[in-house]
């Protein structure tokens, strides 16, 4: 490939075993004549999904990969773009489309991911999984082979000094701690403190409380229950009295005819009595023909 056209070495990548290796973006470079020590320390990371973060832990429509992680994602939208465009895979490439010729590789495979690459933001979109194992590198390096050792690898393996310097490396990868780091990500605001922070405001400056609350609801429903029975009790009443009223209108005073006088017979009950004056009509007769 041009861009490790000038490179000399090896690169590795430490991830996790559910993570396919992502090796020319993510792995770093041991060089010949070295001897590189790799002091590396486990983090499990946990993430929130929507609607409080933006973490996937679906597993990809392609079938590729059964554990969903960045390094899955990318690769897969890369081989379906790759398969897409040229009818052939990479190397590191999952799936069953045949290998791609040095030809293709060097006239289509290569310019594509490159494209690719190019509008990454707009094709491949591959957030963080809820939960991923990283593991943080540390990395130092120390020139090989001493006087004394390259005397012996020549007569070892039959070569010159300078060819093991140019093409032996030594690579020591090892645990910093036999622990691991979690860094996990929590809800900033949850609704139990949401609740807690309103009862505290509450009971802080208006010295309410839950049994402040009932009251205030009690205290309505007797005023709504005595506005009611008000209102009842008027129309009882309202009723009763167009009844007494209607009965002293049966029971008024009866006047009983003579010829000299009109004797009014007084009812005797004790409902309200009411006494109707009737006026004179001189068209009706003389006073003793007026029945009162």
């Amino acid at each position: 490939m041009e861009e490790t056209a000038f490179e000399a070495g090896v690169r590795v990548q430490i991830h996790s075993q559910a993570e396919p290796p992502f090796v020319h973006e993510l792995g770093f470079g041991v060089a010949p004549g070295f001897q590189t020590f790799v002091a590396t320390q486990e983090q499990r990371l946990t993430y929130l999904p929507p609607p409080w973060g933006e973490c996937v832990s679906r597993a990809l429509d392609s079938g590729l990969f059964q554990v969903y992680s960045v390094s899955a994602c990318r690769i897969e939208c890369e081989t379906r773009y790759i398969v897409e465009n040229c009818n052939c895979r990479m190397v590191y490439m999952p799936g069953d489309s045949p290998y791609c010729t040095p030809e293709q590789y060097k006239d289509c495979a290569e310019p594509a991911l490159a494209a690719l690459s190019a509008v990454e933001g707009t094709n491949c979109i591959c957030r963080s999984p809820c939960n991923m194992t990283r593991y943080n590198k540390e990395l130092s390096m120390v020139k090989i082979p001493s006087k004394t050792s390259a005397r012996y690898l020549e007569k070892k393996f039959n070569r010159s000094e300078k060819y093991i310097t140019d093409n032996i490396l030594v690579l020591d990868v090892f645990f910093e701690a036999l622990n691991y780091e979690t860094i996990e990500q929590k809800k900033a605001y949850e609704v139990a403190g949401l609740l807690g922070d309103i009862g505290g405001q509450m009971g802080l400056f208006i010295g309410a409380s839950i049994l402040t609350i009932l009251e205030l609801f009690d205290y309505a429903y007797e005023v709504v229950k005595e506005r009611l029975l008000d209102l009842l009790n008027r129309e009882e009443e309202e009723e009763s009295h167009g009844e007494d009223v209607a009965r002293s209108f049966k029971n008024d005073t009866v006047c009983v005819f003579s010829q000299s006088t009109c004797d009014p017979v007084v009812n005797h009950s004790e409902s309200i009595s009411h006494t109707v004056s009737v006026p004179l009509q001189t068209t009706l007769g003389t006073l003793e023909e007026i029945a009162c």
